[in-house]
């Protein structure tokens, strides 16, 4: 989608910056995960639901959060806009606010709000991260784009004269004049061709040849002669 027709060199900086960016937010992740394993299970458990399904609730909710950055991750290092990401961002910042609502369920129906407090650091970072971390990265790249240095535009090297062989251009001297004493004027390319036998390309570069010699002679002549 948002691939330039060149590749830009990293800058200085960059990969350091991006990986720490992704590293702490894979943090917060795992974070978040911790508290939700035991804060979420707890609740589960004493809600009455049954063991086994109570310590995968808390993994469904990580798990979809993984994904979610990990896929808004890799859009936001390729240029995704805001507004392209818009879907998956709206699906993480509920798995966010649901990490918070399960985390300090339990701790507000004891009123613990101290407790609450603390179960809520992991899950706020988390949903804080989770807009900050695509964000940095999607200005990472917009820097890079926006300081690579211009490449020159790359034109095609003309092609070198071509060499004509001495006895075919001696050939055409010859034609040329026996032509120019007949008509009075320089043999064409196509009745250079027909007596030549030669194809139209090598006829088109001994005929200007022949004449810019001609021209050439003429020069010289009108130069010395005397006035």
């Amino acid at each position: 989608m948002h691939t330039s027709g060149q590749a830009r060199l990293p800058l200085p900086g960059e990969a350091l910056t991006r990986r720490a960016v992704t590293v702490i937010t894979a943090a917060i992740v795992v974070m978040a995960f911790a508290f939700s394993l035991g804060n979420v299970t707890r609740l589960c458990l004493d809600l009455g639901i049954t063991a086994w399904i109570a310590w995968l609730v808390a993994p469904a909710v990580d798990l979809s959060v993984v994904g979610l950055l990990a896929g808004i991750r890799f859009l936001s290092l390729h240029g995704y806009t805001d507004g392209q990401l818009r879907r998956p961002r709206h699906l993480l910042r509920f798995c966010g606010i649901l990490t918070l609502a399960l985390n300090t369920s339990g701790a507000l129906g004891h009123r613990m709000a101290g407790t609450a407090l603390v179960d809520a650091v992991g899950p706020a970072l988390l949903i804080a991260w989770s807009e900050a971390g695509p964000w940095l990265l999607r200005q990472i790249y917009a820097v890079r784009a926006l300081t690579a240095p211009a490449q020159p535009e790359t034109r095609p090297a003309a092609a070198p004269p071509a060499v004509l062989p001495g006895d075919l251009l001696a050939r055409a001297r010859e034609l040329d004049a026996e032509h120019r004493a007949v008509t009075g004027r320089p043999i064409s390319r196509d009745t250079l061709r027909e007596r030549m036998r030669i194809g139209r390309d090598r006829a088109s570069a001994l005929v200007a040849a022949v004449r810019a010699e001609a021209l050439h002679s003429s020069s010289i002549s009108l130069s010395t002669a005397p006035s």
